[in-house]
């Protein structure tokens, strides 16, 4: 039997999409599927009507980091946080996965460390993984809204192998938005020990009350940091696979040209979509997060009437961590997709453990995604409800 890596053994299961086999196995159901942040909200029509109009006489190679004309709409949409963005700062990936997948790349040998505030999304450990390195998680916890880990808790888990710091602001998979101060104080510790600060910003334009503070913001940071962007949530184009890498270090970015003329170009297609998503005015984002904001608020307020639940109320993203009162949160996703129906309907979710490091710091969590109707939303926490009073499980 030919030998299967050590780095493909030690790969980690995603927790969004471990259940999909067996929820198609089952029939005569009708699942509400919040387990994964695909929306349903309808892609806006001027990507459509790009894609329509595609037609090259040759669909040939792209550059390997992204078209020219691309890059720019990049930069000149990320401007409104950094004035000073030209297309030699940004990088078109294919997804903001492959955009994570090359900074980490680009920052570690094998061996070296990534430090990640948990719970966090899923596929960080499986791109560190990829790149050679490790994640070293921080615990931060639904009691205090999941904020971001203290000096104090950074300074422990450093090691002389920890090579950068990666975050989520909108948080993927709590709904937590940091304070400006709070994002200054992580990055400067970052700087003071000469690591990188990998920002994923993929939902920066879904928040509620107070808009998230971009990496991009802080010019005394441009060494240090680099920002991850994708096509995929704010647009709702999450089978675009189209991601931007956003960085002023050109030492980084000349490393990040190198990765990508190993896999070669990005989809022309999807660039040329991206483009005509770039230049959408800045009332199609107030119309995204009044969308957001009306189900998350559906969402929590269904959570909030179950007995024993406990959820963070996001402030941005779409996403909610639930506390249940179940011994193990895994088996209780489980349970509802295989043996509990309500009138012939269930719920798939994430289960929590999948999040963390180790799996038992989210044995009695689930992450919850606010993408469908308010209606929708509300019965498939009503069926959360019916569920936990049924599971033989249940601890509450």
């Amino acid at each position: 039997m030919p030998r299967i890596s050590d780095r493909a053994g030690v790969l980690q299961e995603s927790a969004i999409r471990k259940l999909d086999i067996t929820v198609r196995q089952q029939r005569d159901v009708d699942f509400f599927r919040i387990n994964i942040g695909q929306p349903d909200v309808a892609t806006p029509a001027p990507m459509l009507d790009a894609i329509a109009s595609w037609r090259p006489d040759v669909i040939a190679y792209g550059p390997a980091s992204g078209s020219l004309e691309c890059r720019a709409a990049g930069a000149r949409y990320h401007s409104a946080w950094c004035p000073q963005l030209t297309a030699e700062h940004v990088a078109i990936t294919t997804g903001g996965s492959e955009a994570l997948l090359f900074a980490f790349t680009a920052m570690c040998d094998p061996g070296d460390e990534i430090l990640v505030p948990e719970p966090y999304y899923t596929n960080y450990n499986g791109f560190a993984t990829v790149a050679g390195a490790t994640v070293r998680s921080i615990r931060t916890r639904l009691e205090d809204g999941f904020a971001l880990p203290s000096n104090a808790e950074l300074d422990a888990a450093f090691t002389d192998k920890t090579r950068a710091l990666v975050f989520s602001n909108p948080c993927n998979p709590t709904g937590a938005v940091y304070a400006r101060a709070e994002v200054e104080r992580v990055i400067r510790w970052c700087i003071a020990r000469g690591i990188w600060v990998v920002a994923d910003e993929v939902y920066r334009r879904i928040w509620f009350e107070s808009p998230p503070t971009s990496a991009l913001e802080l010019p005394w940071a441009a060494e240090h940091v680099v920002v991850i962007d994708s096509m995929s949530k704010t647009w709702s184009a999450c089978g675009l696979r189209l991601g931007m890498l956003i960085s002023r270090n050109m030492a980084l970015m000349e490393k990040v040209e190198r990765l990508g003329q190993a896999r070669l170009g990005p989809q022309l297609l999807a660039q040329h979509a991206a483009m005509a998503a770039l230049a959408l005015p800045e009332s199609y984002y107030e119309s995204v997060r009044a969308t957001w904001r009306a189900r998350v608020a559906v969402m929590s307020d269904a959570l909030a009437a179950l007995p024993d639940v406990q959820s963070h109320r996001p402030e941005g993203a779409f996403y909610t961590m639930a506390r249940l009162p179940v011994d193990s949160s895994e088996a209780f996703a489980r349970f509802l997709v295989t043996d509990f129906r309500s009138s012939g309907q269930s719920v798939v979710v994430a289960p929590g453990g999948g999040f963390y490091a180790d799996p038992a710091s989210g044995q009695d969590e689930i992450r919850l995604a606010a993408v469908l109707k308010p209606a929708k939303l509300r019965r498939a926490v009503e069926i959360l409800g019916e569920a936990l009073a049924a599971y033989p499980g249940r601890t509450g």
